[in-house]
């Protein structure tokens, strides 16, 4: 597929610009309801909060002031009826306020129990509701993924960023089990054995790690990458880690690229190519991607309620492109990309500025201003 804009200039990402916009309409109609409910449960279990831990703070000190009042006022009695009239205030006022100060902290207590599980279920429904479109339509970030064989599993992280906003997934891949074979096919790496019948000789040999599982992967999205592969009795492992101009290969503590008989073994054009499968492999066998967290400049989004100052930065983002596709388009006021398929058909995809101003005009304040900046207004 190719994407252009209605005067046949490329999109500067080649994606279906119009179906992004749309799912990102959808998603600020979604989320944004989800959020406001957060900061309205917060600010519901804040008033309520605050109140009992005034009527705690004024029992505790009434208590006191009582305590302290008839203890002056009995200073110096020597009469046993005063004496144990005193005695019988003091138990009953300590009784009562330790008492109510016990009610008052297990309702406090409750309150904010019911409030935490109120707002993690918020939270989790809105990284739910974003999952699909921080894996799909963020555009211009920067992303690092982590592979590493959890409980006989290969588990993986991926951990993006752009304009402020840091945010984390958990990665599932097509292969519980990964061999160095199935990503790349044969691959041999020079090793030192001893070899004699009577004299054992060091020898070089060409060891074949095809059948060794992959154990981990680090690519950071753009040079290095490095990874971790033994056979299936854990006896022998190699790493290697490359950069754009150097590779190191090392096979338990060795350096083999320090080994100057070793190095001369060593075919860097397979070791690129397989370097290079897994930087695929990584970024394009994925089966399922959980979104976990969002951070904005440093701080938890979601639970900081956040996420409309998220949305804006993703708005700027597409308001770029909707303006050019306004400056490009044939057509007043309609957002239009060309579609060209393999075969040569071409269809036109559009929305109105008036669509999508109306469907964001639904969200009140927080709509409009989305609308403002994307250009829509």
């Amino acid at each position: 597929m190719r994407y252009t804009f209605q005067d046949s200039t490329d999109l500067p990402l080649q994606r279906d610009f119009i179906q992004d916009l749309n799912d990102f309409i959808d998603i600020a109609k979604n989320v944004l309801p989800l959020e406001n409910s957060a900061i309205e449960l917060h600010d519901e279990e804040s008033v309520e909060a605050s109140s009992l831990e005034s009527r705690i703070a004024n029992l505790d000190k009434f208590s006191k002031d009582i305590q302290k009042y008839v203890d002056e006022l009995s200073q110096g009695a020597e009469d046993k009826e005063i004496l144990e009239c005193r005695n019988t205030i003091m138990d009953a006022c300590i009784a009562n306020s330790e008492n109510g100060l016990k009610l008052l902290n297990q309702k406090l207590e409750q309150i904010k129990r019911e409030s935490e599980s109120g707002l993690y279920k918020i939270e989790n429904d809105i990284l739910v509701t974003l999952n699909s479109f921080f894996r799909y339509g963020i555009y211009n970030s920067s992303k690092r993924y982590y592979a590493s064989m959890k409980n006989d599993s290969l588990k993986g992280t991926l951990k993006a960023s752009f304009s402020g906003i840091d945010y984390s997934s958990d990665l599932t891949y097509s292969h519980d089990i990964l061999t160095v074979k199935e990503v790349y096919g044969d691959l041999f790496l020079p090793t030192w054995t001893k070899s004699g019948i009577i004299h054992k000789e060091r020898k070089v040999k060409m060891l074949d790690v095809s059948e060794f599982v992959i154990t981990s992967i680090n690519y950071d999205g753009n040079n290095h990458i490095d990874t971790s592969f033994e056979n299936h009795k854990k006896e022998q492992n190699f790493k290697i880690s490359c950069d754009a101009d150097n590779c190191q290969i090392y096979y338990k503590d060795m350096d083999i690229m320090a080994d100057e008989t070793l190095i001369k073994s060593v075919k860097i054009e397979s070791i690129d190519a397989f370097m290079e499968e897994l930087r695929k492999y990584v970024q394009m066998f994925i089966k399922t991607q959980t979104l976990t967290q969002i951070l904005l400049d440093g701080k938890d989004a979601v639970r900081n309620n956040e996420i409309f100052d998220c949305l804006k930065l993703i708005a700027e983002q597409y308001g770029d492109i909707v303006k050019e596709s306004l400056e490009r388009g044939y057509v007043k006021n309609e957002i239009t990309i060309k579609i060209e398929a393999s075969d040569g058909t071409r269809t036109e995809k559009y929305i109105t500025k008036q669509e999508a101003f109306d469907q964001l005009a639904e969200l009140g304040s927080e709509g409009l201003e989305l609308a403002s900046i994307l250009g829509v207004d």
